[in-house]
């Protein structure tokens, strides 16, 4: 399961095994090993991909879903008008924001 979900997002960002091998600081042989299932990163570098990814640890195990995919329509038309150049952090930072103000407009 947690070598699907790295295939699956390394994809998604349109990533090689090399550059997610640079990215984590191992070599391309070891990180081919995770998605592979022959090898299971620490504990350290779980949370290092789960962060790079914006994900959970939770969902990199197969135990829940995507976090994104929990977005409302309303919140993924607002994110697919916002530049390419907004980081995950920045992305969800402002989709935290639309929910604040939707509900304090709502508690009025």
């Amino acid at each position: 399961m947690f070598g699907q979900k790295l295939i699956e997002l390394r994809k998604q960002k349109k990533l090689t095994q090399a550059d997610m091998a640079k990215i984590l600081g191992v070599a391309r042989t070891t990180y081919s090993s995770y998605e592979q299932g022959r090898r299971t990163p620490d504990v350290e570098l779980q949370n290092k991909i789960a962060d790079f990814f914006g994900v959970t640890l939770d969902y990199l195990h197969g135990r829940e879903a995507k976090e994104e995919s929990e977005l409302s329509s309303n919140q993924m038309t607002v994110a697919a008008h916002i530049d390419d150049d907004v980081s995950d952090e920045e992305m969800k930072e402002i989709l935290s924001f639309i929910d604040y103000i939707k509900n304090r407009d709502h508690s009025k």
